[in-house]
């Protein structure tokens, strides 16, 4: 169980066009251009565990999740981090009512 506190609103990151990752699950994340990152994904793909999130884009960001399944996104990550008593004013303020 994470210690972030519960949300009026889900809490999570948008990534590419419609998706969304659990900010809690993710461990790392690193840029696609590093060698490293792209031979990860290519072993991820091959065992079934990479999720593509990218819809056809380039990719940009690839986050390593705990479950150990590896995200691609086409869309910069989340640099602000926003106070909690502000987030669920900010996500009702940009998707509207849950």
């Amino acid at each position: 169980m994470s210690n972030f506190r519960r949300h009026l609103v889900p809490y999570l990151w948008p990534v590419g066009e419609a998706g969304l990752v659990a900010p809690d699950r993710v461990i790392v994340a690193g840029r696609w251009v590093s060698a490293p990152i792209k031979r990860m994904a290519r072993i991820a793909r091959a065992e079934g565990r990479l999720i593509d999130l990218t819809y056809g884009q380039k990719c940009v960001w690839v986050m390593f999740l705990d479950s150990g399944h590896l995200v691609l996104t086409s869309t910069s990550m989340p640099v602000a981090v926003l106070e909690d008593e502000g987030y669920d004013e900010y996500v009702i303020q940009k998707h509207g009512e849950v």
